[in-house]
């Protein structure tokens, strides 16, 4: 090979090496802009760890019940670790005055700001910074200096937009203040504000539950003597029908004891000729009982005193029966909650009001035999049936008829009394329910049975309705829940 071909060969190595250096040059380039690009998003992932750590472990607090004090100091020092400050304090109003809580990090105690100071800072809703040149105040001054403190970042906690407390945090020279991780360590002075709130709105809520409960519970009390008073009142207005029906059987139950006592009488009077006869039998004696017989008829006194005592029997039964029926039906509303057959409790009512009835009412009963108990407070509902029945009654003015069915739908017992009355209108029947409404005079009613009536059959779970017309009469439905 000649020298010109070398040169040839030399300068295209040569420019082959150019073009080598040239795309490695690149290739550093892209790895180095790789690397950096890299470094940036690691840097960028650190940073956003720490802003997730810092902000969850904020939001750890809403979970928690740490109370305020031991709540802003577990913010304050996440705050303080997140921000790399060198020392951090809070301050609050207690009884109108700044009070200041302990200082964080490696200092145990920080001189408290000017008045003039905290007035300044307590007015500001948002975050701010200081130069500790700035602050101006000759006590603190020394300290911080002596601490190569910098400067001081105020976070203003609010609670219903009033600021509240405010935590202070102070930085060394040479360490940059990182607004970016001040401004989310103020996002999560919001969480903290609000769980402020949240706590604050919780004991509002409990506070207004007591009372809502404590006032519910004196509802309850007054309702049950309002039902229990108007009870009383319905009783006393029957109370001459009861002493009534109560005084027909004790009359003739006494008008028996006397008798019986005459019959007592004769037959000791035999009874003793008997013995003087056994012991001695004399013709004066016998004759003596022949004409006691004779005059005394025994054959009918014996008769007669089954008859006697049959009919006291019977008539102390009655009283018994309406004394129970009164016991029952003016019992305690608190009484405890029972199964009881709706029946029985129309057929124990019927003969409380009976003496109401019986003069001008002809009563109709059709009551269904098979109906299931139903639970509940058989003497209120009893206090609604007599309501129903004696405004029915009273609703007659000449004579006529109440009718009372009862039977079973679904899952419900239907109670209907129905009467021949002079009825209402419709702007009555519209306000019959209502509390102190009446069409009675001033002595001859409350106004408020029907109105009770409502409120009883509503708390057992079942519903009342009227049907009137004027001049026909009227008809009540009561339907009760049989699972209630």
């Amino acid at each position: 090979m000649n020298i010109e071909e070398y040169r040839i060969a030399l300068d295209d190595e040569r420019h082959k090496r150019r073009a080598s250096d040239k795309l490695l040059d690149e290739k550093t380039r892209e790895v180095q802009s790789s690397i950096a690009m890299m470094q940036h998003q690691f840097d960028n992932l650190i940073e956003q760890k720490k802003e997730s750590d810092y902000l969850l472990s904020v939001a750890r607090l809403a979970q928690g019940d740490e109370n305020l004090s031991h709540m802003v100091q577990i913010f304050l020092n996440e705050s303080m670790a997140y921000m790399g400050a060198k020392l951090a304090r809070y301050t609050f109003i207690q009884d109108k005055k700044v009070a200041a809580g302990n200082v964080l990090g490696d200092v145990q105690e920080i001189p408290s700001l000017s008045a003039s100071l905290y007035k300044k800072i307590y007015s500001k809703k948002d975050r701010f910074i200081f130069s500790v040149d700035d602050l101006q105040c000759e006590k603190i001054l020394p300290v911080l200096t002596h601490y190569r403190i910098k400067n001081v970042a105020f976070l203003p906690i609010k609670k219903f937009t009033r600021v509240t407390t405010v935590c202070e945090f102070y930085f060394e020279e040479g360490v940059a203040l990182n607004q970016e991780r001040l401004d989310q360590c103020m996002v999560a002075s919001y969480q903290i504000g609000a769980i402020l709130e949240r706590s604050a709105n919780k004991k509002k809520i409990e506070e207004g539950y007591q009372e809502i409960k404590a006032s519910h519970e004196k509802l309850k009390q007054a309702q049950s003597q309002l039902v229990h008073s108007e009870k009383m009142a319905s009783l006393g207005q029957l109370a001459a029908g009861v002493a009534h029906e109560i005084n027909n059987p004790i009359g003739f139950v006494m008008s028996n004891v006397d008798t019986l006592k005459d019959y007592a009488q004769s037959l000791l009077e035999y009874f003793n000729l008997s013995r003087q006869y056994m012991k001695n039998p004399l013709d004066g004696i016998e004759q003596q009982m022949i004409q006691l017989d004779e005059k005394q008829d025994f054959e009918f006194i014996l008769k007669d005193i089954h008859e006697l005592i049959g009919e006291s029997e019977g008539g102390l039964k009655r009283v018994k029966d309406i004394v129970a029926n009164l016991k029952s039906f003016a019992r305690s509303d608190e009484e405890k909650s029972e199964e009881f057959q709706i029946n029985s409790c129309i057929d124990n009512i019927v003969k409380v009001v009976w003496n109401e009835l019986k003069y001008h009412v002809t009563l109709h009963k059709t009551l269904d035999n098979k109906l299931p108990k139903i639970h509940g407070h058989e003497g209120q509902i009893g206090q609604v049936i007599m309501n129903i029945l004696v405004n029915a009654a009273q609703s007659i003015e000449a004579d006529g008829d109440i009718y009372i069915f009862t039977r079973q739908a679904d899952r419900q017992v239907i109670i209907e009394i129905k009467d021949n009355g002079k009825g209402m209108s419709q702007a009555v029947q519209d306000k019959i329910f209502d509390p102190f409404f009446t069409t009675k005079g001033v002595s001859e009613g409350t106004g408020l049975g029907l109105s009770i009536s409502y409120g009883i059959i509503d708390k057992h779970g079942g519903s009342i309705d009227v049907q009137s017309e004027e001049g026909e009469g009227t008809c009540f439905s009561i339907a009760l829940p049989i699972d209630h």
